[in-house]
C-alpha cells in the first residue's frame, strides 16, 4: 500500500500522476460526453430496476465488465445522475479508482461525499476528485468515518475501473456492513475482477459489448452533424467512406465520438474522409484530437502480464478480422515455450488458461464456429483498434512482421516471427534481402505458397503454419528433415499434398502434427521416433474443430507397448492407423 505522505520529490511525483490520470479521464469523459447511451437503453433500465429492487435480503454488488472504450464510466455516470433514483438513497459517493492505487485517498473521497448536503453532491466525484481537502486520517479513522455512514443510511456507491482482485478486497474490507438498500456498482475491464466483486450474486454481472452497425452509424452520424442524419438519405457520397470509418471503429463508442467530432470541424467531403481513412492508423497515434484512442486502449495492453503481453502480441501474426482457432493459438502458443507444464496442469493446458485471460480482460474476443463445441468458445478475432496495438508494439520489439504489399522494409533483419499476407507479390531476391531466415522461429504463410518461403537455413524455426496455404507440394517439404527444433507443423487444409517425407522422423521436438483436409492416407514409418508428439489432426476438414482426433485419444485403448508399433497393412503407427478408422478416411 503506497504512503499518503512522504517526501516533497515523493509528492510531486504523486501530484503529477494524479492530474496525468485525472486528465485522461476527463478527455474520455468528454469524447463520450454526447453518446447519449445510444445502444445502451436496455442495460441502463436492467440496472437501475435492480437498484430500486426493495426485496433483496442484503445488499447488492453490481459488476459491469468490457473492454476499454465500451462506456463504461459514461453508462455509470448516466445512472448514477437519473431521475429514476433521485430521492432513493441517502447517501451517495461516486470514485474512480486512480493510478497509482491510494487507498487512503480512494476512501477519503467516498468519505467527503457521503459527508456532504445534497446540494453538494455532483458527479465530480466520478472523476475521483473532492472540490475541498479532507483532513488527513489514518486507515482507522477512514473506517470510523465510513461506519459512521453506511451503518445506517441507504447509499450509493459506484467504483470506476477496478483493475484487480486485490484492490478490490482492501477497498471493500474497509466498507463495513451496509445497510441492506445499499447498493455497489463497480465497473472493470476484466470479467474475472467482476465476477469477484460480484461473487455473491453473480446475476448481477453486465458484460458491455460494442455497439451493433445501426447504434454504432447513429452515434457517428449524431457527433458529427450533432443532430439526427440518415447518411444514405442525405449525404449518400459520404456512405463508402462512412463505412469504411465505422468498420476500423468496430462498434467502439469512444473510438466513433472522438473520430466523429474530429470530422465535425472539418470539411464534410468525400476528399476529405476519404484522407482519413487512408492515414488513419497513423492520425490515430500523431493526431493530439484522436490519440485518447489508443492512449486508453493501450491501458488494457500494459495491464497485461508479461506472460499475455507475449501471447497477445502473437496475434499480430493473423490478418485484419482474421478468426484464429483455439486450437490452432494454444498449441502454437504451447509450441513457442510461452507456457510450462506445472501444478499439475500440461503446457497445453495452461496456455489454453491464457487463451481464457486474454478473453476475460477483452484483448481478444470469443467468436463461436459451432453450437456443439466442447468448449464452446472455438475460436477468437481481435478488435481492429486493439490490433493496431499489437501491430505497433510486436513491430517495434521486431517480434513479428507480417510481409505484405506496400509494407516498411525498415530494420525486419532480426524478427522472430514471420507472416506471409497473401497480397505479398515479391520475388525470391525481394524476400531474401528482407528476411534473415537464421532467425526466424514461426513462419506462417497466408494465400499461395512459393518454394523459397522455407529454406534449410530456418535452424531456430518452431512453428511452420501452412494452414490454408494453396500450392503446396510433396516435393515443397524435401527440408522439412532439417529443420530439427520444430514443434508444430501444420499442413491443414493443404489439398495436394499426398505424402510426407521419410526425414519428418528427425523431427524429435516435434509436438503437434495437423494433416487435416489433405490427401495423405498414411505416415512415414518414421514417425515411431517423434517420442514428444502430443496430438495427430486428420481426416476431413469439418465446421466442429473438436473432430479433429488428438493422439492420446486414439490411444488411450491401445496397451503402452503397441502404441509405437507399425500397423502391417498401411507402415503407419499403429495409434494413426486407429485414427485412419475413427475418421473413415
Amino acid at each position: 500500500m503506497l504512503p499518503t505522505t512522504g517526501g516533497s520529490m515523493d509528492a510531486d511525483r504523486r501530484h503529477i500522476a494524479d492530474r496525468n490520470s485525472l486528465t485522461r479521464i476527463r478527455t474520455m469523459e468528454a469524447a463520450l460526453e454526447e453518446s447519449h447511451l445510444v445502444g445502451r437503453e436496455n442495460i441502463k433500465s436492467d440496472i437501475i430496476k435492480l437498484m430500486l429492487n426493495q426485496a433483496s435480503p442484503t445488499f447488492q454488488v453490481i459488476s459491469v465488465w468490457g473492454m476499454g472504450g465500451l462506456g463504461k464510466t459514461t453508462l455509470i455516470k448516466d445512472i448514477y445522475q437519473s431521475q429514476e433514483l433521485s430521492g432513493t438513497f441517502e447517501k451517495r459517493a461516486c470514485v474512480t479508482v486512480m493510478r497509482p492505487f491510494m487507498l487512503e485517498k480512494l476512501l477519503a473521497s467516498i468519505v467527503m461525499q457521503l459527508d456532504a448536503e445534497p446540494a453538494e453532491k455532483g458527479v465530480a466525484g466520478l472523476l475521483g476528485t473532492t472540490k475541498r481537502a479532507l483532513p488527513l486520517m489514518n486507515l482507522g479513522e477512514l473506517t470510523e468515518e465510513l461506519a459512521r455512514h453506511l451503518d445506517t443510511k441507504r447509499c450509493l456507491i459506484v467504483l470506476d475501473d477496478i483493475s484487480c482482485n486485490v484492490e478490490w478486497d482492501l477497498i471493500i474490507r474497509r466498507l463495513p456492513k451496509m445497510e441492506n438498500a445499499s447498493r455497489i456498482i463497480v465497473t472493470t475491464r476484466e470479467e474475472i475482477v467482476a465476477r469477484h466483486c460480484s461473487a455473491a450474486n453473480q446475476q448481477n454481472i453486465y458484460q458491455l459489448e460494442v455497439l451493433q452497425d445501426e447504434h454504432a452509424r447513429m452515434l457517428f452520424a449524431k457527433k458529427i452533424f450533432r443532430e439526427t442524419v440518415y447518411l444514405e438519405e442525405q449525404y449518400p457520397e459520404l456512405v463508402e467512406q462512412a463505412n469504411m470509418i465505422l468498420k476500423k471503429c468496430d462498434g467502439l463508442p469512444l473510438a466513433i465520438v472522438t473520430i466523429g467530432g474530429f470530422l465535425a470541424n472539418q470539411p464534410k467531403t468525400v476528399l476529405e474522409w476519404r484522407k482519413l481513412n487512408e492515414h488513419i492508423s497513423a492520425e490515430l497515434e500523431m493526431n493530439p484530437e484522436l490519440e485518447i484512442i489508443i492512449a486508453v486502449l493501450n491501458k488494457s495492453y500494459d495491464g497485461l502480464p508479461y506472460h499475455l503481453k507475449s501471447c497477445f502480441l502473437y496475434m499480430a501474426i493473423f490478418p485484419e478480422d482474421y478468426k484464429a482457432s483455439r486450437r490452432r493459438l494454444v498449441r502454437r502458443w504451447t509450441a513457442e515455450g510461452y507456457s510450462r507444464e506445472g501444478r499439475g496442469k500440461s503446457a497445453e493446458e495452461i496456455a489454453d488458461n491464457y487463451f481464457m485471460e486474454l478473453i476475460s480482460r477483452s484483448m481478444i474476443l470469443p467468436y463461436q464456429q459451432s453450437i456443439h463445441s466442447r468448449k464452446g468458445i472455438d475460436s477468437c478475432q481481435v478488435h481492429d483498434l486493439i490490433r493496431e496495438i499489437g501491430i505497433s508494439k510486436s513491430t517495434e520489439g521486431n517480434l513479428v512482421f507480417r510481409l505484405e504489399k506496400d509494407c516498411s522494409l525498415n530494420g525486419q533483419g532480426k524478427i522472430r516471427h514471420l507472416s506471409i499476407s497473401s497480397n505479398w507479390e515479391g520475388d525470391q531476391v525481394e524476400f531474401e534481402s528482407i528476411v534473415d531466415m537464421s532467425r526466424i522461429r514461426s513462419l506462417t504463410v497466408f494465400g499461395k505458397w512459393r518454394p523459397f518461403f522455407i529454406s534449410d537455413k530456418m535452424r531456430l524455426l518452431r512453428v511452420l503454419d501452412l494452414e490454408g496455404t494453396s500450392g503446396v507440394l510433396d516435393h515443397h517439404l524435401e527440408y522439412i528433415g532439417k529443420l530439427l527444433h520444430i514443434r508444430y507443423l501444420s499442413l491443414r487444409g493443404c489439398k495436394d499434398i499426398y505424402h510426407l517425407p521419410d526425414s519428418l522422423g528427425n523431427l524429435r521436438q516435434l509436438q503437434t502434427l495437423d494433416i487435416t483436409g489433405t490427401c495423405i492416407i498414411g505416415l512415414p514409418q518414421t514417425i515411431v521416433k517423434l517420442s514428444k508428439l502430443q496430438n495427430i489432426c486428420g481426416g476431413a476438414i469439418e465446421d466442429n474443430e473438436d473432430d479433429n482426433l488428438e493422439i492420446e485419444t486414439c490411444q488411450k485403448d491401445l496397451p503402452k507397448v503397441m502404441r509405437n508399433r507399425l500397423c502391417a497393412m498401411t507402415c503407419s503407427s499403429m495409434a494413426f492407423c486407429v485414427a485412419c478408422c475413427n475418421l473413415s478416411l
